[in-house]
């Protein structure tokens, strides 16, 4: 089963690609890292990044994505343009799309402490703890 996690940070979807179970996964190592949506008041450039995201999808036969699920309300609350890329991601109908709660994540990778693959970039750390904590 291939698991995307995505985090969004600002107006980018970072993403991982991971497979595997908790216990023996591999990391994929796959371009892009991220997507950025440069204006999101411009209805081709939204359409150009649902594009690309279900192409990146679909090109890596991705079975869940998972994103890290934001707050409303409080101190770390999500930005506006994040929830458009959330709603955006959620859009996807081939597979299952589901947000995974901070603490959920947390709990996960305590348990189980994940080895940090050598290729993850820093900023991709977040989404990898996403993806790691979908896995069986």
């Amino acid at each position: 089963m291939t698991i995307c996690g995505i985090e969004m940070s600002g107006s980018e979807a970072i993403l991982v690609l991971i497979n595997g179970t908790k216990s023996n996964f591999s990391y994929r190592d796959v371009k892009p890292k991220k997507l950025k949506l440069s204006d999101d008041i411009d209805q081709d450039e939204v359409k150009a990044l649902r594009d690309s995201l279900f192409a990146f999808f679909r090109e890596n036969n991705v079975d869940l994505v998972v994103i890290k699920k934001r707050g409303k309300r409080g101190e770390y609350t999500g930005g506006p343009i994040g929830f458009k890329l959330e709603g955006i991601a959620q859009l996807y109908d081939d597979c299952s799309v589901t947000l995974i709660h901070p603490q959920t994540i947390s709990a996960v990778v305590k348990k189980h402490l994940p080895a940090t693959p050598k290729s993850l970039r820093k900023y991709q750390y977040t989404a990898f703890k996403t993806a790691y904590s979908a896995l069986k």
